[in-house]
């Protein structure tokens, strides 16, 4: 007798399975179009984006990806960080029908490629398994095609180099300077949205030479005097050693006032030295995630990368000089939306990922709200670096630090280090063309070689340099003209030149087409500085909150002569670096300055163990320089 028959519930009644359509997957970083247009950029975060859709109805979906570095694998599955929620109302594979999907991350299914997967080269992907994010059962895939191929390539990393000016304003007075946040914030917007792998990042804090109320449309204007500050500081870093492909950049806190940002120049050729400085803070609508330092960095930095403002949103502050730009109302894309940015975000900023709509961002050289990277800008960046990294290849980070102390066991070297002299000589000059003035607030002796970009001279510019037997010599000037102005300002610009000058010469003209418009005449010969020591009761004065303070150690040191000398045109000037490699290469701490002491910014040397310090003394043709022994950074 055989058994009876068991009755099993019919597995039609749990619906027939779900389905979807794979209507196009793409690899995108910061911008990209449905064709992929946009060269991929080695090491660098990004995305692959799957556009599915259902036939009918809604559906919440997961999945993975399938990836190799060889068409034959091995494989590797990423799962997606996300779900994608399906409509049937986006559905079809036409850039349209697309648009919607990869406007709006909750729309696609997105995967973050692991970091081993972005290397240069090229990768193969190909969709897994999708499933249903409510029950986990696997959903069918119609429109499936063989595994496709990405290629990643190889790019320069950006060298930048931030100065934190802190300056004092209000009375009692307060220190401002851009916080940790502001500085932070500015190396992960450029790390997202500039085509670089990463950012070879350095920042320190200085004191600034000017004070408040900043002033934002006469020349000179506070950023004026901020670049000039700058040119003389990396003048100096890179005559100390420092890469000469680093971009240096002026952060200023607006704490104490606003300042309005300024690029030196907008470079026709690759230019490392030409430099920015711009505000930062708290206090754009349109931007909430904590200091608007970022993207009006990038503007800035961007321009002494060779982009121009295209013009547009109807602000009367800028200027319309790039004609080329290809998108309408200084958008990321025309009105068809083929262009979509995308903020990878990041988690440690709490920022989180986005898509950034085409029509509704804009190029961050306008001056427009919801700034990000056009393709335009994008590439034009990457050409630019890719042409700055063949002029000066970074250079190898080995650790042989040279061990060459030769000081006398005083702390300071001996005396055949004071004749450090003359050849060549640094001097920044800001220039008002239109009403054909200037001011010389920097002639800084370099106390090394310094390796000079071929930038144009102008020839309506030149230096005379007088001698004491009255004879004098013409050397040409590179002339930076200023950007970020409006239409009605005057013609402005910086000097950023370095000059061959014979150390017993007693003035120096700028001129202007055969005449002069400034001049600078040196102080008495300076003298090595003495006793130089770090004082550890100090105190740096009261700091806003959010700024780096010096942490109370102190650089202090004497100077016969200007003890007994008056203040003025002939007073000595001082400027103080440090190194943490036994002196082999030397950070700029100050410049220009009067004062005998300095508030250290220990964090500046927080990476290293110990650290040397050295004051050069100049009465801006000639130099004198002490410098103190090795000394424990924790003692600091």
């Amino acid at each position: 007798m055989s058994a009876p028959a068991i009755e099993r519930p019919r597995e039609a009644a749990a619906g027939p399975a779900a389905s979807v359509t794979l209507d196009g997957i793409e690899a995108t970083q910061s911008i990209q179009d449905v064709g992929g247009s946009i060269p991929l950029i080695a090491e660098k975060r990004t995305f692959l984006r799957a556009y599915l859709s259902t036939p009918s109805g809604a559906l919440s979906v997961r999945g993975d990806l399938r990836l190799a570095r060889k068409a034959n694998g091995p494989w590797t599955t990423v799962s997606s960080f996300g779900t994608a929620d399906l409509d049937a109302s986006r559905s079809g594979a036409t850039p349209a029908q697309l648009r919607s999907r990869r406007e709006n991350l909750s729309f696609s299914l997105d995967f973050r490629l692991p970091d081993k997967f972005t290397r240069a080269g090229t990768l193969w992907f190909k969709l897994g398994k999708v499933r249903d994010a409510s029950d986990g059962e696997t959903v069918q895939i119609t429109g499936m095609v063989a595994a496709r191929t990405v290629t990643f390539l190889k790019s320069p990393r950006l060298r930048l180099r931030v100065i934190n000016l802190r300056y004092a304003a209000g009375t009692p007075p307060v220190q401002y300077a851009a916080s940790k946040n502001d500085l932070e914030h500015l190396e992960s917007w450029l790390t997202r949205a500039y085509p670089v792998p990463e950012i070879a990042f350095s920042s320190i804090t200085v004191p600034a030479t000017f004070t408040p109320p900043f002033e934002n449309v006469n020349s000179p204007t506070t950023a004026d005097q901020a670049n000039a500050q700058l040119t003389a500081l990396r003048a100096l870093d890179v005559a100390g050693g420092r890469d000469p492909g680093t971009h240096y950049y002026g952060m200023v806190a607006d704490g104490g006032g606003f300042m309005r940002g300024l690029a030196n120049a907008i470079p026709g050729t690759p230019d490392p030295s030409a430099v920015a400085s711009g505000p930062t803070g708290v206090g754009y609508p349109w931007d909430t995630v904590g200091s608007y330092g970022d993207w009006y960095g990038g503007h800035e930095l961007a321009h002494t990368l060779g982009r121009r403002h295209p013009g547009f949103c109807g602000n009367p502050t800028q200027g319309n000089d790039d004609p080329a730009f290809p998108f309408a109302n200084g958008q990321l894309s025309n009105a068809d939306g083929a262009f979509t940015g995308l903020d990878v975000g990041d988690s440690d900023l709490g920022i989180t990922a986005a898509a950034l709509p085409g029509t509704t961002w804009h190029d961050v050289m306008t001056y427009c709200d919801f700034q990000w990277l056009s393709s335009y800008a994008y590439v034009g960046i990457r050409d630019r670096l890719v042409a700055e990294e063949m002029l000066f290849p970074e250079p190898d980070d080995d650790d042989d630090d040279d061990d060459d102390d030769d000081d006398d066991g005083s702390g300071v070297r001996a005396s055949g280090e004071g004749a450090m002299n003359g050849n060549p000589v640094h001097v920044s000059a800001v220039v008002n063309l239109t009403n054909r003035s200037a001011q010389i607030p920097y002639v800084t002796p370099l106390p090394g070689s310094f390796p000079q970009v071929s930038a144009p001279v102008d020839d309506r510019l030149a230096l005379r340099v007088r001698m004491p037997d009255g004879s004098t010599r013409m050397e040409p000037v590179v002339f930076k003209p200023n950007v970020c102005e409006r239409p009605e300002d005057d013609e402005t610009g910086l000097v950023d030149t370095v000059a061959e000058v014979d150390p017993a010469a007693v003035g120096l003209d700028l001129l202007l087409d055969g005449d002069p418009i400034a001049s600078f005449e040196p102080g008495e010969a300076p003298s090595v500085a003495e006793n130089v020591r770090v004082d550890r009761s100090g105190a740096a004065g009261p700091a806003e909150e959010e700024g780096p303070s010096a942490g109370g150690s102190v650089l202090s040191w004497d100077d016969q002569n200007a003890a007994t000398a008056g203040a003025g045109a002939g007073t000595a000037r001082y400027a103080v670096q440090a190194s943490t490699d036994h002196g082999r290469t030397w950070t700029t701490l100050a410049v220009g300055t009067e004062d005998r002491s300095l508030p250290l910014d220990t964090e500046s040397f927080s990476d290293a163990e110990q650290v040397r310090f050295r004051v050069l003394t100049t009465n801006g043709f000639a130099q004198a320089i002490a410098t103190t022994s090795d000394m424990p950074v924790e003692s600091l």
